[in-house]
This record gives C-alpha cells, structure tokens and sequence, in this order.
C-alpha cells in the first residue's frame, strides 16, 4: 500500500476521532461551567436622598441586624428597638463574619451620617468602616455582653448637604384584600 492509499484510509477515523475529542473536550468546559457556583449579587448602589432641614432622619436610615452570640432573639429584640425609633429594618439573621462581645455597627464609612445615627442609638457601640457596602446599609452586629439601647437617643443627625447617598427605600405595594 503507497502512503497516498494509506493517508486516504485513515484520513476519515482521525477526522472523526478528533471531532469526538472537540465534543467531548466542550461537554467537559460546559458540565464545569454549569457546576460553578453564581458569582456573588453586587449590593445595589445607594440612592441619593434629600435631607429635610439639614437633618437626615432615623426612618431614611436602612439597618441589618445579625446575632452574633448565643442568645436566641437578641437580633430580633434590637431590631424592634430600632423599629420603634423609626429606622428600617431590612434583615434580621445571625452572623457569620463578624464577631463580637458586645455591639459592632458597621457602614460604608465610619464618619457617614447613617452610621453616626445608628451608633449614637448604642452607649458602647464599636464602629467599623467596610467599603464593600456601597449601598450604604448600616449592619448592627450583637454579641451576648450586649447592655442594649441608650434611653433616649436622637432620631436625627445635622448633615451639612442637600443629599445622602441612602439605600432605596422599598415603594410600597398593595396586597390584595379578601
């Protein structure tokens, strides 16, 4: 047999050999691609909210609240305290970042107004800065040595701009009616 015959009959199985490595190698990229985990939810930017007579209010103020000890509803307690001051609860669960003994609040940035109003509500409160919350959520995180609220703490803070950059505050939403 010439090698022109030889490369004539084994042309076809190495074609077809190589066209089942292409399928087999892009079912392997695909089976993996699906497999991958989603990349992680970016958090909304913040909002810019007008502030009425240079004060940003407790109710503009959006707050998460995580239990980071052992006593069971200590979150929950804490974010009917802040519920009755008029601040927005959006979330109340326990923490898994971030630990402490007492009260750590967390923000956007430690000087921002949101967080220097959640902070004056707590007599001992650590603050930290994460610039990771560019939604500017404030996250008020408590740990069983937890002495709770002051009594009377303020419901605003003196800003010195027209506008806060806030999370957006949820649009209210008719429910049906039975």
């Amino acid at each position: 047999m010439d090698a022109q015959k030889l490369w004539r009959a084994a042309r076809t199985p190495l074609v077809l050999l190589a066209l089942i490595a292409v399928v087999a190698l892009g079912t392997l990229w695909a089976w993996q691609e699906i497999l991958k985990p989603p990349p992680a939810a970016q958090p909304a930017p913040c909002v810019p909210q007008q502030v009425r007579d240079g004060k940003l209010l407790s109710q503009q103020v959006t707050v998460a609240v995580d239990n980071s000890g052992t006593k069971r509803g200590l979150a929950s307690q804490v974010a009917r305290s802040l519920t009755s001051q008029k601040f927005v609860v959006s979330s109340i669960g326990n923490s898994t970042t971030v630990s402490t003994q007492d009260i750590v609040v967390l923000g956007y940035a430690v000087d921002a107004p949101e967080v220097k109003l959640v902070a004056a509500q707590f007599p001992k409160a650590e603050v930290r800065a994460d610039t990771k919350m560019t939604d500017h959520l404030v996250r008020v995180v408590v740990g069983d040595q937890f002495g709770g609220m002051k009594d009377k703490a303020a419901a605003a803070i003196a800003v010195d701009v027209g506008s806060v950059c806030l999370p957006a505050l949820p649009s209210p939403s008719a429910s049906p009616s039975r």
